[in-house]
C-alpha cells in the first residue's frame, strides 16, 4: 500500500511539471494579455473598459491589416489544402517512394526562413512601392512550399489506414480511382482532413515571420497584415492596443477553427 502511494505521488509530481510549464509559458501570458487589453496603458494601469477595442474598430490600418490577413490567409489555406488533396493520393499510390516523398515534403520546415526568403526575393519583386501582385504571389508560394507538404503527409497517413477490403469492394462495384478517392477515401479520413485544415490555419497565423522578412515593417498596402499593425504599435509602446488586437486575433482564430470543423461536420465529412 505504501509503495502504491509513493508511486502515485511520484506520478502526480511528474505530471505537474508539464502543467506548470504550460501555465508559465502560455496560460499566464495569455491572461496577462487579456488584462492589458482593458488598461489605459502599460504605464497607467487604469481600467478603461472597451475603449481600446473601440480605438481599434475605428482605425483604418487595423481593418486593412485584418482584411488582408483574412483574404491572403484564406487563399493560402485553400491553395495548401488543394495541394495536399492532390499530392496525398500520389504518395499512397507509390508506397516505395512515400518515405522519400515524406522527407522531401517535410524538409522545408527544417530550412530557416531567412534562407528561403533570400531565394524568394531574388525571384519576386517585394518592394513596398512596386508590384503588389508580385508581393502577394511571393507570400502565397512561400507558404505553399513550406507548409502544404505537412498537410499532404498527414492526409496520406490517414488514407493508408483505410482497410484494403473497403477499396476492393468499391472496385468490384465499378468505382474508378477518382470516384473512390472522393466518395469513399476522403469521407472515411474526414477527421484527419479536419485536422489538416486546422493545422494549415495555425500555420497561416504564423506566416507573419516570413512576411516580415520579405517586406519589412512597412510593406505595400496589399500585403499589410494585422501582425504588421501590432508590431508597429508595439514599437510605439502602445501595448494596450497590441493586447487588444491580440484578443481580437485570438477570437478570429477560434472562429476559423470552429468554422472549419462545422463545415466538414455539416458536409458529413466527419462521423
Amino acid at each position: 500500500m505504501k509503495q502504491r502511494t509513493k508511486r502515485n505521488v511520484m506520478l502526480s509530481l511528474a505530471g505537474m511539471i508539464p502543467v506548470a510549464g504550460f501555465c508559465a509559458c502560455w496560460l499566464i501570458p495569455l491572461c496577462m494579455t487579456f488584462w492589458y487589453a482593458f488598461q489605459h496603458s502599460a504605464f497607467d494601469l487604469r481600467f478603461v473598459g472597451l475603449d481600446n477595442f473601440r480605438y481599434l474598430l475605428g482605425n483604418d490600418y487595423f481593418w486593412q491589416g485584418m482584411g488582408n490577413l483574412l483574404l491572403l490567409g484564406g487563399g493560402m489555406i485553400v491553395s495548401a489544402l488543394l495541394t495536399a488533396l492532390l499530392t496525398a493520393p500520389l504518395l499512397c499510390a507509390h508506397p516505395r517512394l512515400s518515405g522519400a516523398g515524406f522527407a522531401i515534403l517535410l524538409l522545408p520546415l527544417l530550412i530557416p526562413s531567412v534562407s528561403a526568403v533570400k531565394l524568394w526575393q531574388s525571384v519576386f519583386d517585394t518592394s513596398s512601392f512596386l508590384a503588389p501582385a508580385s508581393s502577394a504571389a511571393s507570400l502565397l508560394t512561400l507558404f505553399l512550399w513550406k507548409y502544404a507538404g505537412v498537410g499532404a503527409v498527414l492526409l496520406c497517413t490517414a488514407l493508408k489506414k483505410i482497410p484494403q477490403s473497403i477499396l476492393d469492394a468499391a472496385a468490384l462495384d465499378g468505382a474508378g480511382a477518382i470516384r473512390t478517392y472522393l466518395r469513399i477515401r476522403l469521407p472515411i479520413a474526414g477527421g484527419q482532413l479536419a485536422g489538416v485544415l486546422i493545422v494549415l490555419t495555425m500555420f497561416m497565423f504564423r506566416v507573419y515571420k516570413e512576411s516580415y522578412l520579405l517586406f519589412g515593417l512597412y510593406p505595400s498596402a496589399d500585403v499589410y497584415m494585422l501582425q504588421h499593425y501590432m508590431n508597429n504599435q508595439y514599437l510605439k509602446m502602445n501595448l494596450q492596443y497590441v493586447a487588444a488586437a491580440a484578443v481580437v486575433l485570438t477570437a478570429v482564430a477560434l472562429l476559423l477553427y470552429g468554422a472549419g470543423w462545422l463545415i466538414l461536420r455539416k458536409g458529413r465529412w466527419l462521423a
